[in-house]
């Protein structure tokens, strides 16, 4: 080798400190291709030329996806469907010769899945079992002893961001996963194989917020609890049933199917469309001055959604035009 063992030596550190690098990217990069999963399905893979094909089916998937990735708040309530009055129209705007494999991307329910045909919903339901299979391969290597699967809160050394991502990522493909065996009537195969759910991280602080207004741990942690880890069943270490699951959502007080851990989830209300602060947090960016009225009209206080007023607020400032008298300016983060 035309090189001396001290700068071999130097481009060899190097190399190894770019491939370690290059390692961790990589991670991350899988990590975001699961958040987007989460909380998108396979919007993202849509391509262009598909997506402005159809405008109705667009507009929703578009709106529905947009719906999902809002923030979870610091609350005791639990989040809304995205699903609201807005996404519903949206819906009814497309008809049978809209793209309902687009639509199904992001919103795998029995009533979307009905038009797909059964090559479109087996294709559909290995998607979904692929990545059920690999976030649950990804979640058995953060898992740490030191968890506590009874309380899953929160413990100095867990990397609770990492996984909530994938839990979530891995809760959406196995709700996926469900919904497409519905529809294809084959939930009888749960019978010999039923990975459970995977809860997510806790923080302390929220934890104890719940036991101080009388609550508990919630009963799906308890079912989790309960059953062997879903990547030790679905790489074949473990066994669950349908009958296991069933066992264990009775011991925890919990209706299987309508919780969701042996059949898709029942379907909820329509969530009642709200402004958000992301909404005016964009007509801020676009508009101050719109938002500037938007916030003086007491449509917004702080973080939380004024509805008392909105409506009346939002039709005195249509047209840009001021009626009326306006509530104090309330400050605003």
């Amino acid at each position: 080798m035309d090189l001396s063992k001290r700068q071999y030596n130097r481009r060899f550190r190097m190399l190894r400190r770019i491939a370690a690098k290059a390692d961790t990217l990589e991670v991350e990069r899988e990590k975001r291709r699961l958040l987007l999963i989460a909380v998108t399905g396979f919007g993202a893979r849509v391509p262009l030329e598909r997506f402005v094909a159809d405008p109705d089916a667009a507009c929703f998937v578009a709106y529905y996806t947009a719906r999902r990735k809002l923030r979870r708040e610091f609350s005791l309530s639990g989040r809304d469907n995205p699903f609201d009055e807005i996404a519903e129209v949206l819906l009814r705007r497309c008809g049978d010769d809209a793209d309902w494999w687009m639509i199904a991307q992001v919103r795998p329910t029995r009533d979307v899945l009905d038009r797909l045909t059964d090559g479109e919903r087996g294709r559909l339901l290995g998607q979904w079992s692929a990545v059920m299979r690999h976030t649950a391969r990804l979640l058995g290597r953060r898992w740490r002893p030191a968890m506590d699967r009874t309380t899953m809160i929160v413990r100095p050394g867990d990397d609770s961001s990492t996984w909530n991502s994938l839990a979530g990522a891995y809760n959406a493909a196995r709700a996926g996963w469900l919904a497409c065996l519905a529809a294809l009537d084959a939930l009888e195969l749960l019978d010999v194989s039923c990975p459970g759910k995977a809860m997510r991280l806790m923080a302390a602080d929220l934890a104890a917020w719940h036991r101080s207004t009388g609550g508990d741990v919630d009963p799906g942690t308890r079912v989790w609890a309960a059953l062997p880890p879903p990547w030790e069943v679905l790489d074949g270490t473990a066994s669950c049933t349908r009958a296991d699951v069933e066992a264990a959502c009775r011991t925890a007080g919990l209706d299987p199917e309508k919780s969701g851990w042996t059949a898709p989830a029942p379907k909820r209300r329509v969530a009642v469309f709200r402004p958000t602060p992301e909404l005016v947090h964009g007509v801020a960016v676009a508009d101050p001055v719109w938002a500037a009225l938007l916030r003086r009209a007491g449509v917004f206080s702080g973080r939380t959604v004024r509805p008392d007023l909105a409506p009346d607020a939002l039709r005195g400032l249509q047209g840009g035009v001021v009626t009326g008298d306006l509530p104090p300016i309330v400050e605003t983060n």
